[in-house]
């Protein structure tokens, strides 16, 4: 349980001297965040981000594995994991939003190229179609939510 003490009390091997310190930027009550976490476990969330397990994210933030399964019960360190997955989540949501146009335009190209098998041309032609269903869709539902919003009924 000592070693668990240590691990609890600051940086210490890989956390102290995180390789990704820029990636950091926000992280901890020094650098503008007063949620109440320390700089270890700042580091294990980022950890927990990047790694496939949590025995490698403990070992990465420098932590011992209990100590990380210990900070996952706490109710302030899950909300700060949650909101950084949160965010981690719509970087990625824009990253598929920009690349959106270059496949849309693959899937064209592929639909109209003669020289395409046929199972490429018809599996590209039914995501176009399904994407743009999709996309109708969506603006109905927005815009249902909008008129409710508003106080307009149903």
């Amino acid at each position: 349980m000592e070693r668990d003490k240590r691990a609890d009390s600051g940086p210490q091997g890989p956390a102290g001297a995180h390789e990704d310190a820029g990636g950091d930027e926000g992280y901890g009550g020094a650098n503008g965040y007063d949620d109440g976490l320390t700089a270890p476990q700042h580091h294990a969330i980022m950890a927990l981000l990047s790694e496939p397990s949590i025995a490698a994210a403990a070992r990465h933030a420098g932590v011992g594995e209990r100590t990380l399964h210990r900070w996952l019960r706490e109710e302030r360190f899950m909300g700060e994991y949650r909101r950084a997955r949160r965010e981690a989540f719509g970087q990625a949501i824009g990253l598929t939003q920009r690349a959106s146009a270059s496949a849309v335009a693959t899937l064209l190209k592929i639909m109209h190229d003669s020289s395409a098998a046929s199972s490429a041309r018809v599996t590209a032609a039914s995501q176009v179609l399904r994407f743009a269903r999709e996309s109708i869709e969506v603006d109905d539902l927005a815009e249902r939510v909008e008129v409710l919003e508003r106080g307009g009924g149903a």
